[in-house]
């Protein structure tokens, strides 16, 4: 128990430095690329701190461990979103993009609603019970293909403004710009190795003490191995919102979000089809109510995400993981 203690700690400090280089990097690669931090955040943060999740649930997917692939994903997108924007709010209240609420939110959501509607709408996917066959793989990967490039095409048509970069950002990243194209790239891939490194090292040592109290694998990827593997946007968002680059910390949890569904699910249940587990119905229908808050929260009080209503997201989470928790020791 002490080693696995040991393991997550050095886990989580290799992520809070991995998340500042990465974080640093990403903001200079923006200033240099003349693309605003939400694109960054939206596209390369989200896909590189989603690696864990995609790392885990291929091993998973192939050694058969699917209810752990299921609770990995659904897991993290709930930690995403209740705990890591929770949190960042909590820090600073956040300004929201325009584009955020009018494209980026609601094809989250969409995203949300078609994982839900393959695993119950669909045909039974393996052994008599509800989930996502190998078809419904490859139309998340379909889904997932046409979102990317759908959100690339946006990025590069609408300019200087509020979907790109605004007037302030561009003065913000003034000094940003001088920094050399190299040492940008060299400080984003730096931070995100360290990211990737840290959150195997925490997802370890977090896996080795829930199996030694005895927790299931389902509930174990839905809890502890869900929060280590969201620990890379953890990290990032809460030092990115610290920074004040709230760009970065919202668009790296919905980018996250829509990786998770849309390419670590697809790959997964192509590699294997994935039965719903005994948790699967109450956990989706948190991550869509959670998916759901988030966009009238993002259209309140001149587009904040206010301190407020981070603590509800906190609170929801925090009630929710406790009640799974409960209810799944209760049925051992």
């Amino acid at each position: 128990m002490i080693a696995s203690i040991g393991i997550f700690a050095l886990g989580v400090v290799l992520l809070v430095v991995g998340g500042d280089m990465l974080v640093r990097g990403a903001i200079a690669l923006a200033g240099r690329l003349g693309v605003s931090p939400l694109v960054i955040g939206l596209t390369v943060v989200a896909f590189g701190t989603s690696a864990p999740e995609l790392a885990l649930n291929i091993v998973a997917a192939i050694n058969g461990n699917t209810e752990l692939s299921f609770g990995n994903i659904v897991g993290s997108n709930i930690a995403n979103v209740g705990l890591i924007l929770g949190l960042s709010a909590l820090i600073k209240p956040m300004q929201v993009k325009a584009t955020l609420v009018t494209r980026e939110i609601p094809l989250m959501l969409a995203a949300t609603l078609a994982f839900i509607a393959l695993g119950y709408v669909n045909p039974p996917a393996y052994d008599g019970a509800p989930g996502l066959a190998r078809l419904d793989g490859v139309i998340l990967l379909t889904l997932f293909a046409g979102v990317f490039l759908f959100i690339l095409r946006m990025s590069r048509s609408e300019g200087v403004g509020d979907g790109i970069i605004s007037i302030e950002e561009q003065e913000q990243m003034a000094d940003v710009r001088r920094t050399p194209l190299g040492l940008s790239i060299m400080l984003f891939l730096f931070g995100l190795g360290l990211l990737l490194g840290g959150g195997k090292l925490a997802e370890t040592g977090a896996v080795q003490i829930a199996a030694s109290i005895g927790m299931s694998n389902e509930l174990i990827g839905l809890t502890v191995v869900a929060v280590a593997t969201s620990l890379p946007e953890l990290a990032t968002s809460l030092i990115a919102a610290r920074k004040g680059q709230v760009d970065i910390a919202v668009g790296n949890v919905v980018g996250s979000n829509l990786f998770n569904i849309l390419l670590v699910m697809g790959v997964t249940s192509t590699v294997a089809p994935v039965p719903l587990p005994q948790l699967a119905l109450s956990s989706l229908l948190m991550m869509a109510l959670l998916s759901l808050l988030l966009w009238p929260m993002s259209l309140t009080s001149g587009r904040m995400i206010s301190r407020v209503e981070g603590s509800v997201l906190l609170a929801l989470y925090f009630g929710y993981m406790g009640y799974e928790v409960v209810t799944a020791l209760s049925r051992q």
